[in-house]
């Protein structure tokens, strides 16, 4: 991997002491650069077939509970889902006619995602290591701000930034930023040259995925490509951040590679792609948030929401 391309990463200390630059990058990278082979798992793959946990694996990994009780439900068939075009038109909406900034939507994204993880970690802070794996648009910038929650809550977390600062979406700068200034990112980490992202991965007690968001309409390619191989061959339980990356938004279609999570959190409104029989087994658990759009927003393109944030901000939806 060379010095202007490449995957950044930073390792959290124990708590004690948009999608223009997230498949930028070429294709070689990790996989070349840690000498693995390369290895997709096609939907139809069945888990057996993956390779197993490497032998410096942990072996006291905390449990991670994909559907954590305590949310209000609703039915899938009850709730109106949209396409990546009509989010697009509620995200314009909201910013340029209701003066909504792009920065409290992913900081509401990014709580959101934190209570949710927090949740399938057991809903108390002991340490358990989480590995949010950040590109570099809104979805990217949602998860880096999941990193300070969960952090303040007791978590290790390390963050994996796929993409070059210079090159990523203002909102995930400005996180990186807060994040550095926190000290959650080191600068001596965003100008590390050897990746450990395997063995970040191998000891995860659960991963984040904030790659590529829902405008993505392939597969993923670059530093997200590679990333999301690893992330495959790790077989750690994934929180996928609206719809797990390389999954088709608002058709379901699953690409490869694709990032098959135990639990995803739609935001705003449910994708249509996550709610398709070809995602089912891609997506897992689904949950809904409210990032905080008025619901006129959604009044104003026709797009019928009602009370369904009635019972609480974050909902389960059940087929």
């Amino acid at each position: 991997m060379t010095s202007s391309r490449r995957c950044s990463r930073a390792r959290r200390r124990s708590p004690e002491s948009s999608t223009h630059a997230e498949a930028s990058a070429p294709v070689s990278l990790l996989r070349t650069r840690l000498g693995l082979p390369g290895h997709d798992v096609a939907p139809g793959d069945s888990v057996d077939s993956r390779p197993r946990s490497p032998w410096w694996a942990r072996e006291d990994r905390m449990p991670v509970k994909p559907d954590p009780p305590g949310f209000p439900q609703r039915r899938c068939a009850d709730v109106c889902s949209v396409t990546a075009a009509q989010m697009r038109d509620v995200q314009r909406l909201a910013q340029e006619e209701f003066g909504l900034d792009i920065l409290q939507l992913t900081e509401n994204a990014g709580r959101s995602a934190a209570l949710l993880a927090f949740a399938m970690l057991g809903g108390r802070g002991r340490g358990q290591r989480v590995v949010v794996l950040a590109g570099g648009g809104n979805k990217g910038a949602a998860g880096l701000a999941a990193i300070r929650h969960l952090a303040n809550w007791g978590c290790r977390v390390e963050p994996v930034i796929s993409g070059v600062e210079e090159e990523v979406s203002f909102t995930a700068r400005r996180q990186m930023h807060i994040l550095r200034q926190s000290g959650l990112l080191q600068p001596a980490d965003l100008d590390a040259s050897e990746v450990t992202l395997e063995e970040q991965l191998a000891n995860a007690d659960l991963v984040i995925d904030a790659l590529v968001g829902y405008g993505l309409e392939g597969p993923p390619v670059g530093v997200a490509a590679a990333v999301t191989r690893l992330a495959i061959e790790s077989r750690r339980p994934i929180l996928a951040l609206d719809v797990p990356t390389g999954v088709n938004a608002t058709t379901g279609e699953v690409s490869t590679p694709a990032i098959r999570a135990v639990t995803t959190l739609m935001l705003d409104l449910p994708k249509r792609g996550c709610l398709e029989s070809q995602a089912r087994g891609m997506v897992g658990e689904l949950y809904l948030a409210d990032i905080g759009i008025p619901l006129s927003v959604h009044q104003r393109l026709g797009i019928p929401v009602g009370q369904l944030y009635a019972e609480g901000p974050i909902v389960r939806l059940r087929r």
